[in-house]
């Protein structure tokens, strides 16, 4: 059973839908994300922030609090734990660095 649970915010899930409607997220993408949310929910940030494979670090300014792991070499998951629920909130998919709110 997995300690930790994954969770997308509603903007989330229509961007994600957009770019996988418009081909801009690829089949491996899809993969890759997968294969996040599984390691995510098994092992917990710790484990996503200190591993060499998603590129993780914390985000300043208007993303303060967060933090972003890449899927792709332009592909950005913005996300937040809200550790009272163990569960992390992807809030944004991006696949070109855009961090605008």
């Amino acid at each position: 059973m997995a300690k930790w649970h994954v969770k997308m915010t509603d903007t989330a899930e229509i961007e994600l839908k957009k770019l996988l409607r418009t081909g801009t997220i690829s089949k491996l993408d899809v993969k890759v994300l997968l294969r996040w949310v599984d390691e995510m929910e098994e092992f917990g940030p710790q484990h996503i922030a200190s591993s060499p494979d998603w590129h993780d670090h914390a985000l300043e300014r208007d993303w303060a609090g967060y933090r972003s792991s890449a899927f792709s070499s332009a592909g950005r998951l913005i996300y937040k734990v809200v550790n009272s629920e163990i569960i992390v909130e992807v809030h944004k998919v991006t696949t070109d660095h855009n961090y605008k709110r």
